[in-house]
């Protein structure tokens, strides 16, 4: 991986990434208040499915407040993300936080689907005020709070990966 990264560096978009100070700082602040706008739609998404947020409308009034700031959070994240590791291959790619902060992301949009999906299945009627979500949508609700709260702090953590993950960093 260190080898593709450090071709990946000497490459045409990543050169000028590099050799432009104010665009990766640009990149950066974009990334992480998309970031801020995804994490919280994803909680609150989630946190509707535990009963915890707007118990008193039905899922589907949620999902359709929400489903768009987490697309159009998750393609700026996208670009953003992209064009930041084009621009320091070598940090993110030897990274265990940038690893393990892709596959919670991973894990955390099938999970939010997966929920929204189970949403979808209950009718409007019964809905509210008291979701009659499945106990596995409630679990996966849970455990999509934690995840999507996880996100930014592993995004964070790349930067000292070394001297978080000690031994299981891949730059050791």
């Amino acid at each position: 991986m260190r080898a593709f990264a450090e071709w990946l560096s000497g490459t045409g978009p990543s050169v000028a990434i590099q050799s432009t100070f104010w665009f990766i700082r640009l990149l950066q602040a974009t990334h992480l208040l998309a970031a801020g706008v995804v994490t919280a739609s994803g909680v609150l998404v989630a946190l509707r499915v535990l009963g915890w947020h707007r118990a008193d409308q039905p899922f589907a009034a949620v999902w359709r407040r929400f489903a768009p700031w987490l697309a159009w959070g998750g393609a700026v994240m996208i670009a953003t993300g992209i064009s930041q590791t084009l621009g320091d291959p070598e940090r993110a790619f030897t990274a265990t936080s940038y690893w393990v902060k892709m596959i919670v992301l991973l894990t955390s949009v099938a999970g939010t689907l997966w929920i929204a999906r189970a949403g979808h299945r209950i009718p409007p009627a019964t809905d509210f005020p008291v979701a009659d979500f499945p106990i596995s949508a409630k679990v996966v609700a849970a455990g999509l709070v934690v995840c999507w709260l996880v996100i930014p702090l592993l995004g964070r953590m790349i930067a000292y990966d070394l001297a978080i993950w000690g031994s299981f960093s891949l730059r050791s």
